[in-house]
């Protein structure tokens, strides 16, 4: 079979996964143009990378990819998506595809109309990190009953709006938000590209909301603005459902003589390249590597799997990751921006057009 060909757009730190994953799954996977602005970064890609790497678009053209990645800034996301849309490639976007809802309601027009180039997909990953497919599975088994509420720090807005509609399985409910963002010193320790050991002390958001839904189930999120890199700031969760709950990787539930019992989730990983090789409970397997022992780490696995979706989209019109759940998931996120630092906000959904129609798109 024959590689998955595509081309990013974009030369920042997303742009390189796509690039990292062409070269530990060649025979899957073929990078076939990176496009980026200056010839400055095209030199370090092509050096880093090892990679077709361009300043001209001509030279994507040429290269004849199955679909393009658009890995750009966010603010110049929605219009990538759109331009390479009309030169007629099907488009997988980095999130969020649209920071605004005029954004979202353009791109959801454009994808619903009769032009059959308009195709795209969105890149949100957390979903398919191994960690959170195997808590997912776990709700979805019945063990803890029905999933009531969550309690998360783990990720920032859309991304979490994202996990939480799958952990509590509200779809597109409508939803409200009560929230504050605080500011706290916190001790630099690490940025995208370099460890900081100067012991210097920076002010940071870190965004406190309850998210209640019309269902019933609510979400309380939580998160700071240096989570993601922060060694002394760990990522946590909690899941509650009517027979047991999750916290983290420790399972509590109900048996079925309403007995208590607790396990943990056996995570297995590669103690270099930190992939994960498996995940069991209660002796049975949640995850093994999907393209087989090759050094992913979590966040580029599910990058991988959503490169597979996307071929899959194109070939058979299956969605990974439906657009609608894409702009809920973007607009919800931009309810929750709207929780600033001026005394304790709310903010509620509207009525929007990618809620209620036919077909999911």
């Amino acid at each position: 079979m024959k590689p998955i060909r595509y081309a990013v757009i974009g030369s920042g730190w997303r742009a390189a996964f796509y690039g990292r994953i062409a070269q530990k799954l060649p025979e899957q996977f073929e990078l076939c143009m990176l496009l980026c602005r200056t010839e400055e970064k095209a030199a370090r890609l092509r050096r880093e990378l090892k990679v077709p790497v361009s300043t001209c678009e001509e030279d994507v053209f040429a290269a004849q990819p199955d679909f393009v990645v658009s890995a750009v800034s966010k603010g110049n996301m929605t219009d990538t998506v759109i331009r390479w849309m009309e030169y007629g490639y099907p488009v997988l976007s980095e999130t969020p595809a649209a920071l605004d809802y005029s954004q979202m309601v353009h791109l959801w027009e454009l994808i619903c109309s009769k032009d059959a180039a308009c195709r795209m997909q969105t890149a949100e990953q957390y979903w398919l990190y191994p960690s959170w497919e195997a808590r997912i599975h776990i709700l979805q088994s019945g063990l803890l009953g029905e999933p009531v509420s969550v309690h998360l720090s783990a990720m920032h807005d859309y991304h979490a709006a994202s996990i939480i509609r799958r952990l509590l399985g509200t779809g597109l409910d409508e939803i409200r938000l009560t929230g504050k963002t605080f500011s706290f010193p916190v001790t630099d320790t690490r940025t995208r590209y370099e460890i900081l050991t100067e012991g210097t002390v920076s002010q940071k958001d870190e965004r406190h909301a309850i998210l209640e839904y019309e269902n019933g189930k609510t979400a309380f999120y939580d998160f700071l603005s240096d989570q993601y890199r922060s060694p002394i700031r760990n990522p946590s969760v909690i899941i509650r459902g009517t027979r047991g709950e999750i916290l983290n990787d420790t399972v509590c539930w109900l048996d079925e003589q309403n007995l208590p019992r607790r396990e943990k989730l056996q995570i297995r990983r590669d103690p270099v390249s930190h992939e994960v090789l498996s995940i069991t409970f209660q002796g049975q397997v949640l995850y093994s590597p999907v393209f087989g022992v090759c050094g992913l780490t979590e966040d580029e696995t599910a990058i991988a799997r959503l490169l597979l979706g996307m071929k899959e989209y194109i070939d058979t019109g299956q969605k990974i990751y439906p657009m609608k759940e894409a702009l809920e998931d973007a607009y919800i996120g931009t309810l929750m921006n709207q929780l600033g630092a001026d005394g304790w906000n709310s903010a509620a959904s509207a009525p929007r057009p990618w809620k209620n129609t036919g077909g999911i798109q």
